[in-house]
């Protein structure tokens, strides 16, 4: 005890250069931590975020900017596709589910998305419960009524039977659709992804506010929802050529001019999941020769992102054990310098008795006082600054984004106690088995 206390007042003899080294290796940990959390983080967030898409069909373009829009409701959509490919991916034998999911209007900045009463009963694996659950109300069932997510809800104030009017475009600030009136008829429980910012409401209803705005325009004015197709002649008489969609479609659609909107207006990406592995790679091959749209797979462009982010992740650790390097130099050349500034003091120590070892553990326990110290605010500065970080992130995408205390943290905080060890004990062995006379 005897030693550790005198290393203590040692320390405290420079504090300006103890603070310093202390400072460099909090900095070279912390650094190092917030790097391992959100690497780790980020890449459960991105991949739990996919998991309830399975296969999404859409225009032909960057499967990035897809995957952005579909998935993480970032970016804009790439473009439109018939609705009948819904149609015919519904009557696939290799498909178990086709749902249209369609883009183009926001409240407030939350993405508004057009889709039909099948998605309440999406699942993410076979026996599990539907990826949305209602923590209120129920379903929509009719045109203009909303389901909307936990975020939405809570950021919003939005709450069961409260009206709203959307605007053009994925972002706010876009042209009100003033005349149409969406009716709130549920609220989501948390789905700790993107879509807890979402609105769901029925794509008929979509269809119908943007086929009233070309009414009213009279031009055939371009739109998130219909930029593949303005003005289609003669796709009234088409739409006779399909077959009837199931009751529930029939019963949202309203009216049987929606076919002719159908084909008018299309949907911007069909959440498809295949009825296995197999058919899903059938499946795949089968749109390598479409023209009309690409399938992908949105797990495989999330792993192909984030190895993209990995590069910077690589740099920034790279920069963080660079630093650390520094800090050890720093930490060896600090006991050194100071045992050789001290070399009077420890002399007369030796003269009162004080032995090799004594001197030697005295230095040794100056090295793990400023190491250990530094490592104690490292921890802390890096938990702090990935919640922050994290924070930002989480409000911007939605993408759960959660840390814990990880067996790679424990491993480096390992390796820098050990280094350390070596760092201090250079100088003690050298103080150690200085001439008492000549430092006299």
């Amino acid at each position: 005890m005897i030693h550790l206390l005198i290393a203590w007042r040692n320390l405290w003899f420079k504090p300006v250069q103890s603070m310093l080294t202390v400072a460099v290796v909090a900095t070279s940990l912390a650094m190092t931590i917030t790097v391992m959390l959100l690497a780790s983080s980020i890449q459960g967030g991105l991949i739990k975020a996919a998991e309830p898409f399975d296969l999404i069909v859409g225009a032909k373009g960057s499967p990035n900017q897809l995957v952005l829009n579909t998935v993480f409701l970032q970016d804009v959509p790439i473009g439109n596709i018939d609705y009948s490919l819904t149609r015919e991916l519904a009557a696939n034998p290799l498909v178990a589910t086709a749902i249209p999911i369609g883009f183009g209007d926001n409240y407030r900045g939350y993405r508004i998305v057009g889709t039909e009463a099948a998605i309440f009963e999406h699942r993410i694996k076979a026996g599990q419960l539907p990826w949305i659950q209602l923590a209120q109300g129920h379903p929509f069932r009719e045109q203009y009524e909303a389901v909307i997510g936990a975020k939405t809800a809570a950021e919003t104030g939005l709450k069961l039977g409260d009206q709203f009017v959307s605007s053009h475009g994925v972002v706010a600030g876009g042209e009100s659709h003033a005349d149409k009136k969406f009716t709130v008829v549920g609220v989501m429980r948390p789905l700790n992804g993107p879509y807890d910012q979402a609105i769901f409401v029925s794509l008929a209803s979509i269809w119908d506010v943007h086929s009233h705005a070309h009414e009213e325009e009279g031009t055939g004015k371009d739109n998130d929802l219909d930029n593949h197709n303005q003005t289609k002649q003669g796709a009234e008489d088409e739409h006779n050529n399909h077959s009837d969609q199931d009751n529930e479609r029939q019963h949202i659609r309203g009216n049987d001019d929606e076919h002719h909107q159908e084909e008018e207006l299309g949907t911007t990406v069909v959440l498809v999941k295949p009825k296995g592995y197999a058919e899903a790679m059938r499946l795949y091959q089968e749109f390598q020769k479409d023209k009309r749209a690409q399938l992908i797979f949105p797990a495989q462009v999330v792993v192909k992102l984030f190895a993209i982010l990995g590069e910077g992740e690589k740099v920034l650790s790279m920069i963080g054990y660079a630093v650390f390097a520094m800090a050890m130099l720093l930490v060896s050349f600090s006991l050194y310098w100071s045992a050789l500034s001290r070399s009077r003091e420890r002399a007369v120590l030796r003269a009162l008795g004080a032995s090799r070892k004594d001197i030697f553990t005295i230095i040794l326990a100056e090295g793990m006082l400023l190491v250990c110290s530094g490592i104690l605010l490292g921890i802390l500065a890096g938990h702090g600054l990935f919640t922050l970080i994290a924070g930002a992130l989480q409000k911007k995408t939605a993408v759960a984004i959660t840390g814990a205390f990880s067996t790679a943290e424990a491993y480096t905080i390992i390796a820098i106690l050990l280094v350390s060890i070596i760092a201090s004990v250079i100088p003690a062995l050298h103080t150690a088995k200085s001439n008492i006379a000549a430092d006299l």
